[in-house]
């Protein structure tokens, strides 16, 4: 794997295709020849990621906000690992929330 770095300030926000949901992305690290990557997720107050599938594990780490899923509310400074071939519940937040995502299928 090579070197790779971003400036994320000087990254724009992008609309969010990668899953269902009304959002923002940042590509920290995006579709390498194996599909691992890395974005920053934003959601609006109010908003939502609708119920999807992974075929891999997916890591969050709450930046600033906080989200609920499956009941839980998981806020700032959460960890939560999300393990491959398995449906992704639905994501709400009434507030807001940025949530650093990592995908490795390796």
């Amino acid at each position: 794997m090579e070197a790779h770095s971003a400036y994320v300030p000087g990254l724009e926000w992008e609309r969010l295709t990668e899953f269902p949901g009304e959002g923002e992305v940042k590509y920290l690290r995006h579709h390498e020849p194996n599909k691992a990557s890395t974005i920053l997720v934003r959601l609006p107050a109010g908003g939502c990621i609708s119920p999807h599938g992974h075929t891999a594990a997916v890591q969050h780490y709450v930046l600033e906000g906080e989200y609920e899923s499956e009941g839980k509310i998981y806020g700032a400074g959460t960890y939560r690992l999300l393990s491959g071939r398995s449906d992704a519940a639905e994501i709400t937040t009434q507030n807001g929330v940025t949530i650093l995502m990592v995908y490795d299928p390796i």
